[in-house]
Order: C-alpha cells, then structure tokens, then sequence
C-alpha cells in the first residue's frame, strides 16, 4: 500500500512538473534560429535546472520523455511532428506512460544548437509556458 501511494505520489509530481507550468508568456519569441533542426535528433535533452522531464526526439518521429523521481523513473513515450518547423513549432501526440493525463501538447523551440535548445510547452498550442533550457548532457 505504501508503493501505491508513493507512486500516486509521484504521478502528480511529475504531472505538475511537465504540464502545470502552462501560464501565458510572451508568443512572439525567435524561432528556430537554425536550420539545421537535425540537431534536436536522436539524443536525451537533460532540463538544466533539473525540473522538467528528460526529452528525446527520434528521427523516425517517436517521443520519449523520463523523469527520476524518489529514486523511481517514470516514463513516458508518443509521436512527434513539426506542425510548423520555421516557427520552431513541435506537435506531440498519443502520449502515454505513468502520470500522463494529456495526450497532446506543443513545444515551442528556438536557440537549437548543437548542444542546447530552449523550449516553451503549451496543453492548447496557444498558451506557453516560460522557457526550460536544456543541453545535450546531464548537467547534475
């Protein structure tokens, strides 16, 4: 019963630390600003201030996302699309895994370089959150 409850425990955690930062902010940020995007492929993006899930992107468009958590790590995977790659504009869907509650949201890229990307999430495509810096390389 324990287990249980430090698992719903976390599910929340991870719930709030992936989806809930969705206040409004600024939509008029640089894009891309590369273009070369291949850059964001087929490597983890480690959160650099340790908050958010870890993400990968995989060429072949599947998403793959996890989270350490009370020496547990949830996961979660789905399908990635450019819905507008000069905009920097990601579209996730059939997201699935422990704490999932949404099965589609937005990220919104820019400052990708070969080492760093910048991301903005929204749950409607229209409303994102503050910008979460990550880098190619876990940063603990």
């Amino acid at each position: 019963m324990k287990t249980l409850t430090h698992l719903r425990v976390m599910a929340v955690l991870f719930i709030a630390s992936t989806l809930s930062l969705t206040g409004c902010s600024s939509d008029d940020d640089s894009p891309v600003n590369n273009s070369n995007t291949s850059l964001l492929y087929n490597k983890w993006w480690y959160d650099t201030n340790n908050y958010v899930a870890d993400i990968y992107f995989d060429e072949n468009g599947d998403y793959h996302q996890k989270i350490n958590m009370f020496g547990y790590e949830i996961t979660g995977d789905g399908e990635w699309t450019w819905q507008d790659e000069d905009a920097g504009i990601i579209k996730l869907n059939n997201l699935s895994g422990t704490g999932q509650v949404v099965s589609s949201v937005w990220f919104k890229v820019s400052d990708l370089t070969a080492h760093t990307v910048s991301i903005k999430q929204s749950t409607d495509g229209t409303s994102y959150t503050d910008t979460v810096y990550f880098a190619d390389t876990d940063t603990e």
